[in-house]
């Protein structure tokens, strides 16, 4: 994966807008092959200037957090990932998915069935994105599980917030003051 995804000019455009506006930004998008029938599959994107890229090329631990919150317009769902580079400070960057939205719900459902998950690094410079690198994950049985019960509750919530009150943009509002970075690893949790 030598050139990274091939993202849409307007993706890159926004995304590279974002990194100058508010700092790292990640995404995660779903690729498939064309005329193929697998089900789609999950990548993450992740957008930062330049220095804070390479910062993490190489040799990094991974600690990752899907999220969900339940709101009285709807639910969110969050990625939250951070990279430690040996001896450096971490990059931190999160996405919401919108269960509502067919790119949601299929990325979503992707982080349940993939056993890998390919996280792509692009350096924003000049208002666009480079692609600098790409790191591939484990997306172990226990995380798998977790993605696909974060599904169920997050499209049960979604049926359950009536028509009138669904807002993505207001639930996730309700939600943002519980968001966390970075991700800390494992065996720094309590």
């Amino acid at each position: 994966m030598s050139d990274g995804l091939n993202l849409p000019e307007r993706v890159r455009s926004s995304l590279a807008r974002a990194v100058e506006e508010r700092g790292v930004q990640a995404r995660v998008v779903s690729t498939q092959k064309r005329g193929s029938m697998r089900p789609p599959t999950a990548h993450v994107v992740v957008a930062a200037p330049a220095e804070r890229v390479e910062a993490v090329r190489g040799p990094a631990r991974v600690a990752r957090r899907l999220e969900t919150y339940k709101t009285p317009y709807g639910p969110v769902v969050r990625l939250a990932l951070s990279i430690y580079p040996e001896g450096k400070e971490p990059l931190s960057a999160a996405t919401l998915l919108d269960v509502s939205q067919v790119s949601g719900d299929a990325a979503l459902a992707g982080l349940g069935r993939q056993n890998k998950i390919h996280v792509h690094f692009y350096r924003a410079e000049g208002g666009d994105l480079r692609y600098a690198f790409s790191k591939e994950l484990t997306n172990a049985r226990q995380q798998r599980e977790e993605a696909r019960e974060i599904l169920r509750i997050a499209r049960e919530s979604f049926r359950e917030t009536p028509q009138e009150r669904r807002s993505f943009r207001r639930a996730v509002a309700a939600a943002s003051s519980r968001f966390e970075l970075p991700i800390p690893l494992p065996e720094e949790q309590g």
